[in-house]
């Protein structure tokens, strides 16, 4: 009660990094507890990491508390989660202003820059589930090493597509997009709308995902399983392709400013959303309507795929209670719980399937378009995220010049792959002696 009445007012802002506790006796007091039991709390919170405490001038929060990571801790991105795990598991500790925890549900991106510090599911995943043909194998397939080590087991998934509001288009003389649509169809279609509207109301080009999603369209790539991909010149293309679209929004930020976009296009704001399943909102007071991407010819009808995805980390959690997660998230109840919420793609075959409205021909979309999906970033650090986006960065908004720029970042990035495991060699033409006798010692 006291850890939890202590986290709770760190929550609330009540306490903040820096602050010093009263001691724990006077603390014991004006929360009603033995003095013991507060000094355990405490002891507790600084083998944590939450306090630091310093003999002979007491007790305080640190200043990095919220990266700390607290037993049994569930740490959700979005809090449709944690309202359906809560109830189900009510020894998970769900604390939002921590920014990590032992058990995470994250994103595509997050969970691949990230993968080392994650535990492999994959032997647990078929302890539980022997039998995973009611599972879609599509969406795993990025989330395996080459030795088959699983570091996130996909909850639910999503093509992206593009959404648009019908009435922001006929104003400004744009016609409807359709299936099939092509790249300069949509280029024009946002100078239109420019002459009425400024950048951010009108496509939401930020996050990594966007530019990543045009490359993936233009048929190119960043790494791929035959090494770096970011030079080849279906992936210029797709660079290029960005690179018209920021110009012709006129747009010099990395995000279309602080305001939810999602929200903002709900609200019957903006033009055009790219967007995945578990963005949209299908009961919007808006008559939205939704279209595969813009097709860029000569590239690959494919989009970049939108994962939510439970990763558990490598130290702290409890067998048990690992095993409960796992059953709980990829269970019939609750895949059709989230499929009733048309919340993503469940990934349960049975429960994606149940999750469509056949009615409704937005949905529609996202049923033709599931499979033509890719989340091959191949990102597995974020200096390496970082490496490629500010790079990228630089060619968008400083006009930095397209080839030499993407020359510099692939060779960093065949550099940084190249030197990454080291292994001694031993010469035996050099040290033939040595060798041997280090064989006899043996």
């Amino acid at each position: 009660m006291v850890r939890e009445h202590i986290i709770a007012e760190l929550e609330a802002g009540t306490l903040s990094g820096g602050d010093k506790l009263p001691g724990a006796r006077e603390f014991s007091e004006r929360i009603g507890v033995s003095h013991s039991i507060t000094q355990m709390a405490f002891i507790s919170l600084v083998r944590d990491g939450v306090l630091d405490s310093f003999p002979r001038s007491g007790t305080f929060v640190r200043q990095d508390w919220r990266e700390r990571i607290l037993p049994n801790s569930f740490f959700f991105f979005r809090r449709r989660w944690a309202d359906l795990v809560q109830e189900r598991l009510p020894e998970i500790k769900i604390h939002e202003s921590f920014r990590r925890g032992v058990f995470e549900v994250r994103t595509t991106l997050d969970v691949l820059q990230n993968r080392d510090e994650y535990m492999d599911l994959s032997g647990i995943l078929n302890e539980i589930y022997p039998d995973t043909s009611d599972f879609l194998s599509m969406p795993f397939r990025s989330f395996r090493t080459a030795s088959g080590q699983l570091f996130g087991i996909p909850l639910v998934f999503s093509p992206r597509v593009l959404c648009f509001n019908p009435a922001m288009l006929e104003k400004t003389g744009c016609s409807e997009p359709r299936s099939g649509w092509l790249w300069d169809e949509f280029i024009e279609d946002i100078a239109k709308l420019r002459k009425h509207y400024p950048a951010d109301r009108i496509f939401n080009w930020g996050f990594d995902f966007a530019s990543i999603n045009f490359i993936f369209r233009a048929g190119g790539g960043i790494i791929g399983e035959n090494g770096v991909r970011i030079d080849h010149p279906a992936s210029r293309n797709g660079i290029a392709k960005v690179k018209e679209l920021y110009q012709v929004l006129g747009a010099h930020t990395k995000w279309p400013g602080n305001t939810p976009y999602a929200e903002q296009f709900h609200k019957g704001e903006c033009a055009f959303f790219m967007a995945a399943r578990q963005d949209v909102d299908f009961r919007s007071k808006i008559e939205w309507k939704n279209v595969p991407m813009p097709v860029i010819p000569g590239g690959a009808d494919v989009s970049a795929q939108a994962t939510d995805l439970l990763c558990i980390r490598q130290q702290g959690a409890d067998p048990t209670m690992l095993r409960e997660v796992i059953r709980l998230m990829l269970s019939p109840e609750l895949q059709d719980q989230i499929g009733a919420l048309r919340y993503g793609i469940p990934i349960r075959k049975s429960s994606a399937m149940k999750s469509f409205d056949p009615e409704d021909p937005r949905d529609a979309i996202f049923l033709s378009e599931m499979t033509k999906i890719s989340a091959e970033y191949n990102f597995d650090s974020r200096e390496m995220t970082r490496l490629v986006m500010h790079g990228l960065y630089e060619i968008w908004l400083n006009n930095a010049d397209l080839d030499r720029t993407v020359d510099e970042i692939a060779a960093a990035l065949r550099t940084i792959l190249r030197y990454r495991h080291f292994e001694a060699k031993i010469d035996a033409d050099v040290h033939p002696q040595s060798i041997k006798s280090e064989g006899k010692r043996k």
